[in-house]
């Protein structure tokens, strides 16, 4: 795989990148971090899920506030024939899940702490047929995420967005390859943050928050606030939901075991 130290130089026009993600403050995030180079690399299309409607150089898939993996949807767009390659963009960069999203179909994947202008070269090189694996710095980078207006870290931010789907303690962890005693400490930490005292209130905080909106209707449209108060009934509601209070699911006290 290639790295970045070379400089990539520009050509023709500029690349179609569509983005994929569920969360309107990360889709717009991206779009932003990109804009500053519209010569180099133009945003075609938001909130891709099954596929582009329309044909891209690359397709950026953004693994925020996944519960999964991602591999089955990388093999549905490295598939798709409107799709010229697929870049993994995450902040979990380990050598077994960077060997299966390349066996899944991905042409690159590339590391969140990679400042905007080495993102761009790395999309170039994609889009010109190389196989790009980007590692950044030990930093944040220049993406965002949802929560920082409470101070939530990234890994809060996507421990948070995984409480919101009902997920428990043992799930969260497997998904963002942590141990469930870490996953409580972030627990313990967004609670302090958001002023909350379990992990319903931490849930419908960040549901009710347009930072932590998803695209559950109509691609392109946030979801409307009726939508968003059924869907915490929904999930408080439902047998499987964020219903135990504290860190520990089921729960009352939030003492930890």
């Amino acid at each position: 795989m290639s790295s970045l130290d070379d400089q990539a130089g520009t050509d023709r026009r500029p690349l179609r990148v569509a983005l994929a993600n569920d969360y309107e403050l990360v889709l717009a995030g991206l779009a932003r971090l990109l804009e500053p180079y519209g010569d180099r690399v133009a945003v075609s299309e938001l909130d891709v899920r099954q596929g582009p409607e329309q044909s891209c150089d690359v397709c950026l898939f953004d693994t925020y506030g996944r519960a999964d993996d991602g591999l089955a949807q990388v093999e549905r767009l490295a598939e798709d024939p409107r799709v010229g390659a697929v870049a993994v963009y995450t902040w979990v960069l380990r050598p077994s899940l960077e060997r299966a999203y390349v066996a899944a179909g991905a042409r690159g994947v590339v590391s969140k702490t990679l400042p905007a202008a080495d993102l761009v070269v790395a999309l170039e090189r994609l889009a010109r047929g190389e196989l790009v694996l980007a590692r950044g710095p030990r930093r944040d980078g220049d993406a965002t995420w949802p929560g920082r207006k409470w101070l939530l870290t990234r890994r809060e931010s996507e421990v948070l967005a995984l409480l919101t789907t009902g997920m428990s303690n043992r799930e969260i962890a497997a998904a963002l390859f942590l141990s469930e005693h870490t996953v409580r400490s972030h627990l313990k930490a967004i609670f302090r943050k958001l002023q909350v005292a379990n992990r319903s209130q931490a849930a419908t905080s960040a549901i009710l928050d347009p930072d932590f909106a998803r695209r559950f209707g109509t691609p392109g449209q946030p979801a409307s606030s009726s939508d968003l108060a059924a869907l915490v009934e929904e999930r408080l509601d439902a047998g499987d939901a964020p219903r135990g209070d504290g860190v520990e699911e089921g729960r009352l006290d939030g003492a930890s075991r």
